[in-house]
């Protein structure tokens, strides 16, 4: 027994894959498969769409489609909330997305997945996205022939994928990604989400940092080195830096994540971690998770129970498989309605839709009611006749009529000049989500400095004539655990000192700051260094 075809397309950071699946005796069957990588500066979101939009273009995928959309686009967090009965379930989501979203409701689509429910309070999985980034999105792959039918969020879709291949509960499942990483902890009655803001940029950006040259010509080193096609183009140890980085990071964010989870949980720890994405394939990534975590690592093969058509490149597909879970997540819902999953497609366009699927009753009525005019046209006909020489009349007013089109032709001009102007500072909009991610950058080096904390944050505009410039102005305090009153001389208070300098260091080493400067220090109290400084804001990154 087979269903209808489900076209997916998977819009990821780095890639774009399109696949076509059926349902043939209970099993998923993979019709079609294409991928292609996208060709953009991966530092500079901004190029994303247009990335996109050649690519799919190349690829002439057209029809129905449901899009994947990938984390950078996305505001997840998992909640709880009082259990209440369906009927009214929304309108208490509804209250907590307020709270959770750092932004207006009427800016965003949203919408929610249960996760678990036991009969007291209601776990929630909340995925958001900025309503204008769904438009651009839904608009511009409208513009080259693709109807937007849902918009899914990657960070969930591994859950059915995990579900659909019958692999361990409490486990982990990690999607390493090229911007963000995603987390799922699995279990059989629910999961727990977190978006990890890490992935194969951090060892592209190092390598970048290391050679002092361009994004772009640091993703294709990197490429190359993985392939092993780089040999004397760059050495081994550029790449490894990076790739410590990101193992570290990474590993810090489970074993942190894994915390918090039990402490809201109260259940069984994970005990195995399953990886899936490209950037799973780093190199000692596994061993690394291994030794430090204490856990056994897999990696996933989401192909491994599909029924694949003749038609698909098996070699493309094998080169692949670490890119299929979140397709393979989606495709499942084809046989498990109640699977995890959102809809971010705006309402507005829902509606739309709905109106365009009555719209021939409309014009069919339409119809209806012009022919009934038919009569009494014939009749006004002659009436018209005889009523020439008031046309007359109002042809002697042309002229005035005529100069005012043209006063309204210039106003049209004066408005649209300023719409450009309206226009442009959409850009300064989309930038309001650096803030976010500069201040989980923050945090995570606040968190690795320990015993430090900042009180005051001030922005200050700096205009030199040719660009904007931010500089933000911190003040700070750091506690010395280490001195002893009763001998306040043993201490050295350069300690304090240069702890401040490593957090500064670090703070500098945020793809959001170009250096620090004015840094001052207060010893005066013996168990708390205060300190203050400015970081200078890089203008590619404005906030």
């Amino acid at each position: 027994m087979s269903s209808k075809n489900k076209l997916i397309i998977n819009c990821a950071t780095s890639h774009v894959s399109v696949a076509d699946f059926s349902v043939s005796a209970g099993r998923l069957v993979l019709e079609s498969f294409s991928v292609q990588e996208l060709s953009y500066d991966y530092s500079a979101q901004d190029e994303w769409l247009y990335a996109l939009k050649a690519a799919l273009s190349s690829m002439k995928v057209k029809g129905h489609a449901t899009i994947v959309a990938p984390s950078m686009l996305l505001l997840t967090k998992t909640i709880k909330v009082p259990h209440v009965a369906k009927a009214s379930q929304r309108e208490v989501v509804s209250f907590e997305v307020a709270k959770n979203i750092p932004y207006a409701l009427d800016e965003v689509v949203w919408d929610y997945q249960v996760v678990a429910d036991d009969g007291i309070e209601t776990e929630i999985f909340l995925a958001s996205m900025r309503l204008s980034e769904a438009d651009d999105l839904c608009n511009t792959l409208a513009s080259i022939g693709i109807t937007v039918d849902s918009i899914d969020a990657s960070s969930v879709l591994d859950y059915n994928a995990w579900k659909y291949c019958g692999l361990d509960a409490d486990s982990i499942v990690l999607n390493v990604g090229a911007k963000f990483s995603n987390m799922i902890i699995v279990r059989d009655d629910g999961m727990f989400v977190r978006s990890i803001p890490a992935g194969g940029n951090v060892v592209t950006q190092s390598i970048a940092d290391s050679l002092g040259q361009g994004f772009v010509g640091a993703e294709e080193l990197k490429r190359r080195f993985i392939a092993s096609e780089s040999v004397g183009v760059v050495e081994p140890e550029r790449f490894e830096v990076g790739a410590d980085l990101l193992k570290k990071r990474i590993c810090d964010e489970l074993r942190r994540s894994i915390v918090n989870y039990r402490r809201q949980s109260r259940v069984n720890p994970p005990t195995k971690i399953y990886l899936t994405g490209a950037g799973s394939r780093l190199n000692g990534l596994a061993e690394y998770l291994m030794e430090n975590l204490k856990m056994n690592i897999e990696y996933v093969d989401p192909t491994a129970m599909l029924s694949v058509s003749r038609k698909v490149n098996q070699t493309l597909l094998s080169d692949n498989v670490s890119r299929m879970s979140e397709v393979v997540g989606e495709a499942a819902r084809m046989l498990s309605p109640d699977a995890m999953g959102v809809n971010l497609l705006p309402q507005h366009i829902i509606n739309e839709r709905a109106f365009a699927k009555k719209r021939p009753v409309f014009v069919l009525a339409a119809a209806l009611l012009a022919a009934s005019v038919v009569p009494p046209f014939l009749y006004l006909t002659k009436s018209v006749e005889l009523n020439k020489k008031f046309t007359r009349m109002f042809d002697d007013k042309a002229p005035e009529y005529v100069e005012r089109a043209e006063i309204y032709k210039k106003e049209k001009a004066q408005a649209e000049k300023l719409l450009g102007k309206i226009n442009g500072l959409e850009g300064l909009a989309r930038s309001k989500s650096n803030w976010i991610e500069l201040f989980i950058d923050l945090e995570n080096r606040l968190m690795e400095q320990k015993d430090v904390w900042l009180e005051n944050l001030r922005v200050v505009r700096v205009n030199d004539g040719k660009v904007q410039k931010y500089n933000l102005e911190l003040t700070g305090r750091l506690l010395i655990r280490d001195y002893n009153p009763d001998d306040p001389t043993a201490y050295d208070h350069n300690k304090g000192s240069a702890r401040v300098r490593d957090l500064l260091n670090s703070f500098v080493k945020s793809e959001f700051i170009q250096k620090f400067d004015n840094v001052r220090t207060d010893p005066s109290d013996p168990r708390i260094l205060k300190f203050d400084f400015t970081l200078v804001v890089d203008p590619k990154k404005p906030i």
